[in-house]
């Protein structure tokens, strides 16, 4: 069956990492898809692919599990992935890992969760990406919090879809593009 068909009928659900029982299969096409989804594809060596996994998910798997939201099709292929953490001024190890993760830590109280979101080529622009945020704000909104952010490049091609998906706050620094959305509201 097509991505189209799929997400047309519903057959996509949302499943936490944490709920799956095939956890280690998720995680390993967590893997490829965020390859597929970087924009960088050359490392020096299988150490170094490994070490730029680990600086962009490796924090989420091991400390926010609960946080990780698969996408599945049809017989539990994943198809996307948001990987959340609902405390980004407090993830004192982020700061250590991700690269000027701290540039917009001003903005950490009003708020204090953020996402990385892909999507499994071929499944894209079919609503995936937008329900995995829909549905990791409104687990946020849940546990309270006012709001949730993300940062991306000022020009990236997911700018738009970030816009439309309600994150209208926004704080340019440098070639860093900081886009909030308020779950209080």
């Amino acid at each position: 069956m097509t991505a189209e068909a799929m997400t047309a009928g519903g057959d996509i659900r949302l499943e936490r990492l944490t709920a799956l029982p095939g956890r280690d299969a998720a995680l390993a096409a967590l893997v490829e898809i965020f390859f597929a989804s970087t924009t960088r594809t050359e490392f020096a060596s299988p150490a170094e692919r490994a070490a730029f996994l680990d600086t962009w998910t490796g924090w989420y798997v091991a400390e926010a599990p609960r946080d990780i939201w698969m996408a599945l099709a049809g017989e539990g292929l994943v198809v996307g992935y948001l990987t959340g953490c609902k405390d980004s001024a407090g993830s004192v190890e982020l700061a250590r890992r991700i690269p000027k993760y701290e540039v917009f830590a001003d903005h950490f109280t009003a708020y204090p969760a953020h996402f990385h979101v892909n999507v499994r080529p071929g499944w894209r622009d079919h609503g995936l990406g937008r329900r995995l945020v829909d549905r990791f704000a409104e687990d946020c909104r849940s546990d309270g919090l006012p709001g949730v952010h993300l940062v991306t490049a000022v020009f990236a091609r997911n700018v738009g879809f970030y816009q439309r998906a309600g994150f209208t706050d926004a704080c340019q620094r440098g070639p860093l593009l900081f886009l909030g959305r308020r779950l209080d509201t």
